[in-house]
């Protein structure tokens, strides 16, 4: 029994974009309708989400069943990051990573030795509980786990050449919301000065041979045109949320059905 080859990696190696959705309804049918509709990976976002493990397994399940491959955002707890990747997620997105330390933090979670410093469990879920062996499991996670980071402070902008020189971080995604935030220019996501920091940011992790990950509104009027600008400055670009998606739909379709 093998554990195949991450999808996601391995296009991003062959020099493919690469486009997700971030999956905020703890639902397995949201997930499979992501897969269904073509989506090359789900990212779960239990950083700003309520959800359990159990929710997350059965969203890992579901995303298996429909094809699309399951990433989880989450917060930097290596208790959770072993629990998510145990569980079968092929890569994570960790926000607000300010510092060398933190970066080294993530991959110490994320990463078996020699990379990184994390225990051994013989009977996780992505083990078939145990029926591929601990050894073949960390050789294979240290090769096709995706891993990001995201950089959403000044402090982060800061230490970001030292961030970036941590080894086992494969990602570098801005926050624009936190930082507008950081920036003094809260609610101003798309302000010049951010998006200048941003690309101060990208430009950085592409030097040092980083994928880049970037969130974009597939409901702008200028969506084609940005996609296709973004094409060639990104390997990695999510189409927004699945909540706003769902609520600007509902509220389209009210609206239309009231005027008419």
């Amino acid at each position: 029994m093998e554990l195949k080859k991450n999808p996601v990696k391995e296009k991003i190696r062959n020099g493919q974009t690469v486009f997700g959705i971030y999956i905020g309804v703890a639902s397995p049918t949201m997930v499979e309708l992501a897969g269904y509709a073509g989506f090359d990976f789900v990212r779960i976002d239990a950083s700003h989400n309520a959800y359990d493990i159990t929710a997350i397994v059965g969203m890992i399940r579901a995303a298996e069943a429909s094809g699309v491959t399951p990433m989880v955002r989450l917060d930097n707890d290596p208790h959770l990051i072993a629990n998510v990747l145990e569980a079968g997620a092929m890569g994570l997105f960790i926000p607000d990573v300010s510092s060398p330390e933190k970066a080294r933090s993530v991959v110490d979670a994320v990463h078996f030795a020699p990379m990184g410093d994390r225990g051994t469990y013989a009977a996780s879920r992505i083990t078939r509980y145990g029926a591929i062996s601990s050894g073949d499991y960390a050789k294979w996670s240290n090769e096709e786990l995706l891993v990001g980071i995201q950089i959403e402070s000044r402090e982060a902008a800061d230490n970001l050449e030292k961030t970036l020189a941590v080894d086992g971080i494969d990602m570098i995604g801005s926050g624009r919301g936190d930082l507008a935030n950081a920036l003094g220019l809260t609610g101003q996501k798309n302000h010049p000065d951010v998006l200048a920091l941003e690309e101060k940011i990208f430009a950085a992790a592409r030097q040092r041979g980083k994928c880049v990950s970037v969130n974009l509104d597939p409901t702008a009027p200028d969506f084609a045109q940005t996609v296709a600008a973004w094409k060639t400055k990104a390997q990695v670009i999510t189409l927004g949320h699945d909540l706003t998606l769902i609520r600007r739909n509902f509220a389209d379709a009210i609206k239309t059905a009231r005027q008419g």
